[in-house]
């Protein structure tokens, strides 16, 4: 008799158990940053590169004029465009589709517009189109570019 009083209890306990792993799984996970370095110097940027999805995504603005690039923002289309000799690349936020010389890509993380009014972009992508390598330290969280 005792048995069959103790196991609906047992059963309340356990499900309380798991829905507070649960809960804590969901909770938000702090933003991971990382930082670059281009041509073997540093690149500073006033906010922060964030690390979203495994993408390196860093302004936009400082990335194509480092890379020596023109830099057009349209803030009622959200486009992005940059240009330099031989090159143009064209984004919009929140938008997959990226041109580079009008062939489209698709891209692993959409561009995006913090609440700061900070507009970030895909660090690989850029660094690829404009003919560059690129490699990653995941253990220091530095993106190493290379235009020579």
């Amino acid at each position: 008799m005792k048995l069959k009083l103790i196991i609906p209890f047992l059963v309340v306990i356990l499900a309380s158990v798991g829905c507070i792993s649960v809960s804590s799984v969901s909770a938000a996970t702090p933003p991971t940053y990382g930082s670059v370095i281009l041509d073997g110097k540093p690149l500073g940027f006033d906010a922060k590169p964030i690390i979203i999805n495994g993408n390196t995504m860093v302004p936009f603005r400082k990335i194509f004029e480092s890379l020596n690039m023109n830099v057009h923002w349209d803030s009622k289309t959200k486009n992005i465009t940059a240009k330099n000799t031989g090159v143009t690349i064209q984004m919009t936020l929140d938008t997959l589709k990226a041109t580079v010389n009008d062939k489209e890509f698709t891209l692993t993380q959409t561009p995006f517009n913090t609440p700061e009014g900070t507009v970030y972009v895909n660090l690989r992508f850029i660094s690829q189109a404009v003919g560059a390598t690129i490699s990653w330290d995941n253990t220091k969280k530095i993106a190493t570019i290379n235009t020579k």
